[in-house]
């Protein structure tokens, strides 16, 4: 087991330079896990170079390619010394399969959402995209439960409900969106309407993002690995639909219903104030002195009369414009105390709670990829000239790695 994470954080490292494009080295390896440098070029020359690592400009310095596809099982197979492969049980065939058909229901439903001539989209979305957490919430409960917990007595599976109470907490999020969709999958002939569709995509994109999350932490890969990531953007803006002309398309139950739905839904989005319950769509109106600090613009006519709204869209490339290897650049070119590499930033996030959620105004995850701020950079290279703040930040790290 011991050995097993060693091999799955060294997978973690991987797949962190291939989403971010890194060329690395060896050492850079041995810096970020608990191998040496030694064990880590035997890794890559006997077990990975030209399948998953490739040389990059020299013989020392690497470029990695397929790993992030990789679950975790998968990479540690790939790791295996043993040369005869592994039996696996029937309850980890089991899992597979329910793994398998999980990511096939995801990948179904975002494809069926963004087909635009596609007339029962939304509800068809719902629908498959409830089959896909129940499948994956079913292979979690066999893996850590085993078989017979995902049955009733018999051979009746186990509800989406029964599924969802034993892995989520009640008052989770992610819980409360899921409860959400399967309440709008029951109540299709009512709420799943295109006139709909500017609320319910809050909901769905809120759904989909944290169906990669709760994906990735059980298979160690994201789903749709080395895809496009473009069709996983679902929300859109637009008025909130006029429930007269809902009443005379749909009739009077369907406009009742839907006005129930508008209103628990923007009462619970308030109440559970969350990115994993829905999405917000944010737009920020302030009277300031620079242009640039605000979301809209107003220009007054003459007399009150012929004023301008001009929308103006936060653009992540200047909220949070760095990526890893551009961050250490910046803050290896403000200060020169020391200089950072990636070892040492990743230390500084996890001593620092920043590696594992989103911090708005210092680090956003935006399509598996961080980035970071103007202000994270100016935090970190300001801490710096904190005495042994560098050094705790690791020591911190290499704690945290060994207890792994």
């Amino acid at each position: 087991m011991v050995r097993e994470n060693k091999q799955l954080l060294l997978a973690e490292v991987l797949r962190e330079f291939e989403i971010n494009g890194t060329v690395f080295t060896a050492e850079m390896i041995a810096a970020r896990t608990t191998y040496n440098k030694n064990s880590v070029h035997k890794y890559i020359t006997e077990k990975l170079l030209d399948k998953y690592v490739f040389q990059s400009g020299g013989r020392s310095t690497y470029r990695c390619d397929g790993v992030a596809s990789l679950s975790n099982d998968e990479f540690i197979s790939v790791m295996s010394q043993s040369a005869k492969a592994k039996i696996k049980t029937p309850e980890e065939q089991f899992h597979e399969k329910l793994i398998g058909r999980s990511l096939d229901a995801f990948t179904l439903a975002l494809e069926v959402y963004n087909r635009p001539s596609m007339k029962n989209r939304v509800e068809a979305f719902a629908i498959m995209m409830v089959n896909a957490w129940e499948l994956l919430l079913k292979a979690e409960i066999l893996k850590v439960d085993g078989y017979e917990r995902i049955f009733y007595d018999g051979d009746k599976s186990i509800s989406i409900t029964d599924a969802i109470k034993r892995r989520l907490q009640q008052k989770d999020p992610v819980r409360i969106n899921l409860e959400t969709l399967i309440d709008l999958r029951d109540q299709a002939v009512h709420l799943l309407i295109p006139e709909l569709q500017p609320q319910l995509s809050r909901l769905f994109q809120a759904t989909v993002l944290n169906y990669q999350t709760r994906y990735r932490n059980e298979m160690g890969n994201a789903p749709l690995s080395g895809q496009s990531v473009g069709m996983l953007s679902l929300v859109i803006d637009g008025p909130a639909p006029e429930i007269t002309l809902i009443q005379k398309l749909y009739g009077k139950h369907a406009a009742s219903s839907v006005a129930k739905f508008i209103q628990h839904f923007e009462d619970t989005s308030r109440e559970v104030n969350s990115t994993e319950f829905s999405i917000p769509i944010d737009y920020r109106l302030a009277l300031v002195k620079r242009e640039h600090e605000s979301d809209l613009s107003l220009s007054v006519g003459e007399a009150g009369t012929g004023a301008i709204i001009i929308t103006k869209t936060k653009d992540p490339d200047v909220s949070h414009p760095y990526h890893m290897n551009t961050a250490i650049s910046e803050i290896n070119k403000r200060q020169k105390l020391v200089v950072i590499k990636s070892g040492a930033f990743q230390a500084v996030l996890s001593k620092h709670g920043l590696n594992g959620q989103n911090k708005s105004d210092m680090r956003y995850v935006i399509d598996g990829r961080p980035r970071y701020s103007e202000k994270f950079v100016i935090w970190f290279v300001k801490n710096l000239q904190q005495p042994n703040w560098l050094e705790s930040a690791k020591q911190y790290r290499r704690a945290e790695l060994k207890k792994n």
